[in-house]
């Protein structure tokens, strides 16, 4: 497949060209619940892959991403094969870590600092970049919880684990193994992990870097370093006022491998793809009925139509550690952040394909009805209102209601092809393609905006 993409690389461009520059955008269906964001990053391409691009991000349009496939079509002539995502946050491939940490997780340490559970994941295909991405997280914490700006004196404390498959190894003890046992209460305990406190920035790199080198890999095509196994870290956070803990979970889940690699390493690496499947599954399960939890809770079940659903907690030991973050009959307030790494060369674009699936998956929103929001959205508007929108945001030269839309409702005018749209603006006097293109891009947002 991989030699086809080769062979057809200025045939994908020129297919790409003639694509419309403004996609249409897809419609949100609800809000994001209260306590589950579901983002996604694109990494770089690096200088050394041959395959251009095959993603492109939309965050300007509701947090969608176009994926592009090279379909190898059996009556000769190669086609586009193209799908759209949406999820909560987009971060594109000029995105910096620091700047992912700011708009994105922060907020999960003054909430920890403050008695809550906090937890990242970051999941995706192997070479993704999930591990830069948590590496560098945990140093922004680290500097977040060691600047003195958060209010009250705490003890900080860092426990880091490896999950592979049912085993569990204390990375900050030469991987030394330890038990997953469950107490009175139900809760699962790290039996035998050492938990170290932290007293400053250098204390907590140092540890990181120290249970990084301890880390499950093995070589993939895609990596020749790659997660095999699941690495928690848990900052516990000691109030030593009431004694009451916050907490804080960053996890780099194991990278998935595709078909082709598995094919090259064998049985060993099939059966432990295997065990990841299996816990990746049971993870989204589970993080998705507790944001279904959640969200019935929020609007109550009657307005959901749906029963409170089962949290099937016990089908991992991945699930059974974080069986708090799930457990709907907790006491403690929860909040979720995911994080799918993509990366974006064509020649992955199947793995990339999963990792969006599974993000959108775990996406859960809460419906929002027409008199929730403070306004009608344009798709709900006369053509009196589309005019008067389209005379308050066209321009300069104007771009005229009248020509544009002399007799479509909003809903109607929606239905309109993007080329339509930019043949009527041009129609108007001094109106050139690049602003057709701009206006129909605004309008077309205002069809996902409440």
């Amino acid at each position: 497949m991989e030699g086809f993409y080769l062979n057809n690389i200025s045939k994908y461009h020129s297919l790409l060209d003639a694509l419309d520059p403004v996609p249409k955008p897809r419609i949100p269906h609800g809000r994001p619940g209260p306590n589950m964001i579901v983002s996604a990053r694109i990494r770089p391409l690096s200088g050394s892959e041959e395959f251009p691009s095959a993603v492109f991000p939309r965050r300007d349009q509701g947090n969608v991403i176009d994926i592009h496939d090279l379909y190898n079509h059996p009556k000769g002539q190669p086609i586009l094969k193209s799908s759209d995502y949406q999820v909560d946050r987009l971060f594109n491939m000029n995105s910096t870590t620091k700047e992912i940490y700011e708009e994105l997780v922060v907020d999960l340490v003054p909430y920890a600092w403050n008695g809550g559970v906090g937890t990242l994941f970051a999941y995706g295909q192997t070479g993704s970049g999930k591990t830069f991405t948590v590496s560098k997280v945990e140093e922004f914490v680290g500097e977040t919880l060691m600047n003195g700006n958060l209010d009250g004196k705490r003890e900080v404390y860092i426990t880091i684990i490896d999950l592979a498959g049912n085993a569990a190894f204390d990375l900050l003890n030469e991987r030394e193994p330890i038990s997953l046992r469950e107490d009175a209460s139900g809760a699962t305990q790290m039996v035998g992990a050492q938990e170290n406190q932290v007293f400053s920035v250098d204390d907590m790199r140092t540890m990181v870097e120290r249970a990084t080198s301890f880390r499950r890999t093995a070589p993939t095509l895609k990596n020749p370093a790659s997660s095999r196994s699941h690495a928690i870290c848990r900052i516990r956070i000691k109030n030593t006022v009431n004694g009451s803990d916050g907490m804080l979970y960053l996890v780099d889940l194991a990278g998935s491998e595709a078909a082709r690699d598995v094919a090259v390493h064998g049985a060993d690496r099939m059966r432990e793809t295997k065990q990841i499947n299996i816990s990746l599954s049971a993870l989204k399960d589970c993080i998705r009925a507790k944001a279904q939890s959640d969200n019935a809770a929020t609007l109550g079940k009657e307005k959901l139509g749906q029963k409170v659903p089962h949290i099937p907690f016990r089908q991992s030991a991945l699930t059974r550690v974080l069986k708090h973050v799930f457990d709907p009959a907790s006491t403690r307030e929860c909040r979720t952040i995911v994080i799918a790494c993509v990366n974006p060369s064509l020649a992955d674009v199947g793995p990339t394909k999963n990792t969006l699936r599974f993000a959108e998956l775990l996406r859960v929103s809460i419906p929002v009805k027409e008199e929730d929001t403070e306004r009608k959205t344009a798709m709900h508007w006369t053509n009196a209102q589309l005019k008067e929108w389209i005379k308050e945001n066209s321009g300069n030269p104007p771009i005229l209601g009248n020509v544009v839309a002399p007799r479509e409702s909003g809903a109607q005018h929606f239905k309109l092809s993007g080329q339509e749209i930019e043949y009527r603006c041009q129609k108007c006097p001094g109106v050139n393609r690049g602003q057709a293109q701009a206006f129909r891009a605004k309008l077309w947002h205002m069809y996902i905006s409440p």
